[in-house]
C-alpha cells in the first residue's frame, strides 16, 4: 500500500474538540491514502472504537468533508468507496497502533463478524 506519512509535531499537541474542552495528546501524524473499501456505518463505528481504545483522536479528510472520531455520522457522511482519496490525521501517543488498525478497516480487510 503506497500512503505518505509525517509527523507534524512530536511534542504535545492541544486540541480544542467539538465540545469546547481542551485535550492534550501526543505526537501528530497525517497519512494520504487511497480506499480499497466502502466505509459504511459498521465500519466507522469500528474506527470510533479503535480510537476509543488507543486513546487518540482520529480525523478523515476527503475532499471538502472532514470527519471525526468525535462524530460516527460525520465519519459515514464521508462516503468513502473503493478508490477514493483521503487524509487520515491521528493525534496521540498511540498513534501507530491506531494506523494500523484503521487501515485495516479502511482497506475492507478486518472480519466483519469480530468485534
Amino acid at each position: 500500500m503506497a500512503f505518505a506519512y509525517k509527523v507534524i509535531n512530536n511534542r504535545n499537541y492541544d486540541i480544542v474538540r467539538e465540545d469546547n474542552e481542551l485535550e492534550k495528546f501526543g505526537a501528530v501524524v497525517s497519512f494520504i491514502l487511497v480506499a480499497k473499501g466502502i466505509l459504511g456505518f459498521r465500519e466507522c463505528a469500528h474506527i470510533v472504537k479503535i480510537a476509543e481504545d488507543t486513546g487518540c483522536f482520529v480525523r478523515l479528510i476527503s475532499g471538502k468533508k472532514v470527519g471525526t472520531t468525535d462524530s460516527i455520522l460525520s465519519l459515514v457522511n464521508l462516503e468513502i468507496m473503493p478508490g477514493k482519496s483521503l487524509v487520515l490525521s491521528i493525534h496521540g501517543a498511540r498513534n501507530e497502533e491506531a494506523f494500523h488498525e484503521i487501515v485495516k478497516v479502511i482497506n475492507g480487510e478486518t472480519d466483519s463478524n469480530s468485534k
